[in-house]
């Protein structure tokens, strides 16, 4: 074959190849066109889809709430920015309420106290000149007075932390409370304040808040003193019944003390179905300036007071739950005078020793206690040796229906104020011997009191108590035969 030949085959080759791949890429391209159209294609559908769920969303369902229709529209930029407004608005409204409007202090502190309206009738009625009526004068005449309202009398109290452990619970507590009230005669218009309460409060066991764990306090300041039951309850919101019991008055226990005292417990026993805790031993141990509160001690010697209380140690469901025993002992160091005359003293004995029994077992409860004196005084004709004895008791039974102290009205949640009512009825026989000696006769007081309590609220309460009194020595303030009656109403907040 000759060269010519050679040469035209050969161009024919190459065309033919040139033609099968030029071929081949426009095949290439025209599949990559129509991939791509198919994928505009759907990609407009799904922007038809869009469009109308947005339309089907905004618009509600038949029966659709509004709220439901919030919740499933999506914010814009602009709601975005709007709500951003209105935070940074509120953020300056609270600002300026808490600096202009609302007290604040630098430990965090709680308000609390009550108010005290009562009403009183006796017979017989309170003498002319009596310190209950008036002053009895030429320019100011007096008349006996058989009934009135009392005075309303108040109670102002805040605590707080002062430190607050929170690896162990040994915090550092405070309170302040306060009493307003009349002075307690006719004589004068006036109101006065008192400090009642003034004291910090250590917690040397770790008050954890776990009911299992034993309680123990260290405080310091002025306070009630722990004798007993009842003379502990000064404050009208604790106080069963209106009037103290006869010995506390006696004997001189119903004040507060300035001073130091542990208290705490042992060995709890804990019944987490019922909330109930119930210490084995409880104890107190006090040293106070012995002159009363508002006032430094009269003398360089301080009293003592012990106590110890024992709780029956058994199941909730046992009748014999919250039985206790309790036993007292308070040693006072008076000022005593030599003799009638004298302006110096020394410093006297006065023990006091007390016994107690309560059992609350809802709807049932029994108080007990006895409690008495012996006190150093200057020597009389009665009472030769220098000491006189007292020696007092009372016996208090109660009955109490509704749903207010049991525990599972306690959990409930309740709507504004709204709390179970409870009623309490009860009768108390109380009798004291101011002077228990053989010398001495006719002396003797007696007591009873029938009540009613009403528990309207949380710390709501309304009392009333009709008293028949016996005092074997009458006097115009102590008439040897008394009858009356006493309704209190008791508001805290």
């Amino acid at each position: 074959m000759s060269f010519q030949k050679k040469s035209q085959v050969a161009f024919a080759a190459l065309l033919a190849l040139s033609g099968t791949a030029v071929h081949a890429q426009t095949s290439e391209v025209q599949s990559l066109k129509n991939t791509v159209e198919e994928l505009q294609r759907q990609v407009e559908e799904l922007r038809g889809l869009v469009r109308q769920q947005s339309v089907s969303s905004a618009a509600p369902a038949e029966g659709e709430s509004q709220e439901s229709v919030d919740a499933r529209t999506a914010a814009s930029k602009a709601d975005i920015q709007g709500l951003r407004t209105d935070l940074e608005n509120y953020k300056y409204d609270q600002s300026r309420l808490q600096e202009r409007n609302i007290p604040s202090v630098t430990r965090n502190t709680r308000l609390g106290g009550t108010i005290t309206l009562g009403y009183e009738t006796r017979n017989p009625a309170y003498a002319a000149g009596d310190s209950q009526t008036t002053a009895a004068s030429t320019t100011n005449p007096a008349e006996p007075r058989d009934n009135g309202f009392r005075a309303p009398t108040a109670t102002l109290n805040l605590t707080g932390n002062l430190y607050r452990d929170y690896a162990e619970g040994r915090n550092l507590t405070y309170r302040l409370a306060l009493n307003i009230g009349t002075t307690g005669t006719n004589a004068t218009s006036n109101s006065q304040v008192n400090l009642t309460d003034a004291y910090i409060r250590y917690s040397y066991e770790p008050a954890t808040g776990n009911l299992e764990d034993r309680l123990g306090t260290l405080t310091l300041g002025q306070q009630p003193v722990p004798f007993g039951l009842d003379a502990p309850a000064l404050d009208p919101e604790v106080r069963a019944v209106i009037n103290s019991a006869l010995f506390v008055n006696g004997l001189d226990l119903g004040t507060r003390q300035i001073g130091l005292l542990a208290q705490g417990d042992y060995d709890p026993y804990v019944d987490f179905t019922n909330n109930y805790r119930a210490p084995l031993l409880a104890y107190a141990l006090g040293y106070f300036n012995g002159n009363g509160p508002n006032k430094n001690d009269n003398n360089s010697s301080r009293d003592w007071l012990a106590r110890l209380v024992f709780t029956l140690p058994v199941d909730y469901t046992s009748w014999f739950r919250q039985l206790q025993i309790g036993a007292s002992y308070y040693k006072r160091s008076p000022t005593v005078a030599r003799t009638s005359t004298a302006t110096t003293g020394f410093t006297g004995e006065n023990d006091i020793t007390g016994v107690d029994v309560n059992w609350t077992h809802l709807p049932f409860s029994i108080s007990y206690e006895w409690a008495r004196g012996k006190g150093q005084i200057t020597p009389t004709a009665v009472n030769p040796d220098g000491y006189k004895r007292g020696v007092g008791q009372y016996i208090n039974l109660g009955y109490t229906w509704g749903e207010q102290f049991l525990n599972s009205s306690k959990q409930q949640g309740k709507f504004d104020d709204y709390w179970p009512k409870s009623y309490q009825a009860f009768v108390r026989y109380d009798t004291f011997d101011p002077n228990d000696n053989a010398r001495v006769v006719n002396d003797k007081q007696t007591r009873t009191t029938l009540g009613l309590n009403v528990f309207f609220a949380e710390t709501t309460r309304f009392q009333i108590n009709y008293f028949k009194d016996r005092n074997e020595a009458g006097t115009s303030a102590q008439p040897k035969r008394a009858t009356g009656l006493q309704a209190q109403f008791v508001a805290g907040f």
